[in-house]
């Protein structure tokens, strides 16, 4: 363990405690102390050279000045000798008392560079630092010294003290993310634990939301064909049925193994699996339980050997409010320890899985693995394989799998040379069996799968979405309950557990392995919209849909930090997603806000789109029951509408400036017209960007067939009801179709009918063309 303990000294009480602690582990392992302070003799001998300028007059004389320098170097080579044994004094009375022996370090140099050089070159197993020094003011959170210590150093662990009163291995904390530093730092605690009488427990985060915020981000930014490339839709099934979820068994296997090493240790480890960015969870965490120390490696599972520190355990070395045990001790879990659960696959199952190509097969295991589990199955046949293919992939790859076999086929029968054997080569074949199901759910086929399948299909995916026609003769009545449960959108359960959420109730969670017993209905009435509330249309980058309250949306933009309203609504609309939600109210947003944060709810100083919000929660709240008046009259009131609108429509603040950078006169009207037009067609009250978007695309094409005269312009006119005033000759004249456009950034001129998507000379977007007067 730790033998040999390096301690930096400055004498302030940081350091000074560093001191008792670094003492107090030597004694309990039987090793030793090195005291070390480091002072720069040649720093003030430069900088003394720098001040002579400033000398008064009378010390300006050559003689006087050399002098001058051999005193100051003399002084300050002999004080600071002198001060750095004084600080390494105060180890002496702290080791003689508790018999250990004491290595003095006087070293000369920048600071942190020559205590890195001594222990790097040392066997020291352990640096025990104060979290800041004799510098540190008001706002410090970690000294400059301590953190760049901690970030290059490579054998030893680091031990930042941040608390001055608690005995640091009293409750201890340590961080687990399958790397072999995380587990090296659980064996540490163990062994601290077991020597001082204190406690361990282990957490592990993941973070199931970062490819929901990342996917919006990058639908902003994508062109309409490129959006069609990434296939957003197949990316979201892909990551809500296989990548979230196994990242959740991942993380919840990390924690089985580490509970593995203590029990070997002969300690009953409680594990936490927490979910969100790992540092602000363990900082909420942390604040909750207040451990004594917080233990985690230097780098992480995805780092580089090359890294100097993990960016979590940056952080969490600086802001953490408690002691921070950075370790660079690697540890390797026996291989028995990290195998799957045992679970029995039929030889036809194997067979199938071998063909799988290697560079994918263990996602496709693992989620073949975790389906079994989640539905009972105690036999892997090729039927489950085909349930996790109907399941999980969306229909367009399912198609794509069934050209394939259909192709496959075809070459055989032709007598070509038989190709590499497909996973999906007779997929449809049996797809299209009913009843030939041989997995086997704890032992016995489900008879009424397939009868229970086509009665709720179209029921599946939100609230709403299908209606309840009674009972159905032959079926159950527990799959009757189901049947009625996904008709109404409602056919989630949550694990109380780890908040696993799975459509249809498990017979065992995939993640934390629970009961079913554990699996509960998801609540419906957290979303669920009052009686006359209006409902705002939000499309997510995947092309489905949820509905926001007014105070849900009111809630969200009365969040100030950008960072904070990114990711609540990114946990929001994901988790939504996930519960099979539609509908998005003020209660459901508060709940995540809480979860994501920690913090209870804010106010909401205005009333979400109604000048007397206030009062309506006053009426409800007193009289307990409805407000009389219709709200959404108010709200009507406060439309955004762009010059020459019909005011039919709400129109958002970028629909309005997209609108605007449409040339003025009879293109912006024309334009405006045919949005309009479309978000009738579609059935919405508001327009947004996407709406605008697709309605200029048509009106673009529109346009280019007027020029093109295949279409006349009264034609035009009549299908956009836009007025053409006759002229003189009473004839209605031709408008401008064409405007000359200037880039603001370099004054390149265009004609056109609309800004360019960039300047073909600086590159500019077309925001930043104007119309030339």
């Amino acid at each position: 363990m730790y033998k040999e303990v390096y301690v930096p000294v400055d004498n302030s009480d940081y350091s000074n405690q560093a001191c008792v602690i670094g003492v107090d582990v030597a004694r309990a392992f039987g090793g030793r102390v090195a005291g070390c302070h480091a002072y720069a003799a040649k720093m003030h001998d430069v900088r003394f050279r720098q001040m002579e300028s400033g000398l008064p007059e009378e010390f300006r004389d050559e003689e006087e000045m050399q002098r001058q320098r051999k005193i100051h170097d003399q002084l300050i080579t002999k004080g600071l000798e002198i001060i750095t044994d004084s600080y390494i004094d105060v180890l002496e009375p702290l080791c003689e008392k508790y018999d250990v022996e004491l290595v003095r370090r006087s070293l000369e140099g920048k600071n942190f560079k020559v205590i890195v050089e001594d222990v790097n070159s040392g066997d020291y197993d352990l640096v025990v630092m104060g979290a800041m020094g004799m510098a540190a003011v008001k706002d410090t959170v970690l000294g400059s010294v301590t953190e760049r210590v901690t970030r290059r150093l490579k054998k030893a662990d680091c031990l930042i003290v941040k608390d001055l009163d608690r005995n640091p291995f009293e409750h201890i904390v340590v961080t687990i993310d399958g790397s072999a530093k995380s587990l090296g730092g659980l064996k540490r605690a163990i062994d601290l634990a077991r020597e001082f009488g204190g406690t361990v427990e282990a957490i592990s985060v993941f973070d199931p939301y970062f490819h929901y915020a990342m996917f919006h981000s990058i639908a902003g930014v994508l062109s309409t064909k490129a959006q069609k490339v990434f296939r957003f839709k197949e990316q979201e099934k892909l990551h809500e049925e296989i990548i979230d979820s196994g990242l959740a068994k991942i993380y919840t296997a990390h924690l089985e193994v580490a509970k593995k090493v203590a029990a070997d240790e002969g300690v009953e480890l409680k594990t936490t699996l927490l979910a969100g960015k790992p540092f602000e969870q363990t900082l909420k965490y942390v604040r909750e339980v207040e451990p004594s120390l917080v233990v985690m490696g230097r780098i992480g599972y995805h780092s580089d050997e090359d890294m100097d520190i993990g960016s979590n355990t940056e952080n969490m070395m600086r802001y953490l409010p408690t002691n921070v045990l950075v370790v660079n001790y690697e540890y390797q879990a026996p291989d028995l320890y990290t195998a799957e659960e045992h679970i029995t696959w039929t030889k036809e199952a194997l067979e199938r899985m071998d063909r799988v190509p290697g560079f994918v097969v263990g996602m496709a295991s693992g989620a073949v693995i975790r389906y079994a589990i989640e539905k009972g199955y105690t036999v892997i046949t090729t039927s489950v394989i085909d349930e996790v293919i109907e399941n999980i992939l969306p229909p367009g790859a399912m198609e794509s799998m069934r050209a394939i076999g259909d192709q496959i086929r075809a070459q055989e029968a032709a007598g070509e040379e038989a190709p590499v054997d497909s996973l999906f080569k007779d997929f449809e074949e049996r797809t299209k069996q009913n009843g030939s199901a041989n997995g086997h759910r704890n032992g016995s086929a489900d008879p009424e799968k397939e009868a229970k399948r086509e009665i709720i299909e179209g029921g599946r995916g939100g609230f709403g979405k299908a209606e309840d026609q009674g009972d159905v003769e032959g079926i159950s009545e527990e799959v009757q309950e189901e049947i009625q449960r996904a008709a109404q959108g409602r056919d989630r359960f949550e694990c109380d557990v780890c908040r696993y959420v799975a459509k249809g109730k498990p017979a065992r969670c995939p993640v934390c392995g629970a009961g079913p017993t554990h699996f509960h209905p998801v609540d419906a009435g957290i979303a669920t919209a009052g009686e006359g509330e209006n409902l705002n249309r939000s499309e997510v980058y995947d092309g489905r849909e949820l509905h926001w309250t007014d105070e849900a949306k009111a809630f969200l933009d009365s969040l100030e930090a950008w960072q904070e309203k990114r990711r609540v609504k990114a946990r929001t609309e994901k988790s939504a997603l996930k519960r099979g939600y539609t509908t998005i109210t003020r209660e459901y947003v508060e709940q995540q806000y809480r979860e994501e944060t920690g913090r209870e709810a804010p106010e909401v100083k205005k009333g979400g789109g109604c000048p007397v919000h206030q009062a309506r929660e006053k009426v409800e709240r007193e009289t307990g029951s409805k407000c009389p008046i219709d709200h959404r009259a108010f709200k009507e009131a406060g439309r955004r509408v762009p010059e020459g609108g019909s005011g039919e429509f709400a129109w958002t603040e970028d629909a309005v400036a997209r609108l605007e950078r449409v040339p003025k006169g009879f293109m912006r009207n024309i334009s405006r017209n045919m949005t309009e037009k479309l978000a009738r067609e579609k059935g919405v009250e508001e327009i947004d960007m996407p709406l605008i978007e697709e309605a200029l695309e048509g009106a673009r094409n529109t346009m280019e067939d007027v020029i093109t005269g295949k279409i006349s312009i009264a034609e035009l006119a009549r299908d956009t009801g836009e007025k053409i005033e006759a002229g003189e000759n009473g004839e209605a004249p031709h408008p401008t179709l064409t405007v000359t456009m200037v880039c603001t950034t370099c004054g390149e001129e265009m004609e056109g009918i609309q800004p360019p998507e960039e300047c073909p000379v600086c590159g500019a977007p077309a925001e930043d063309f104007e119309q030339k007067q």
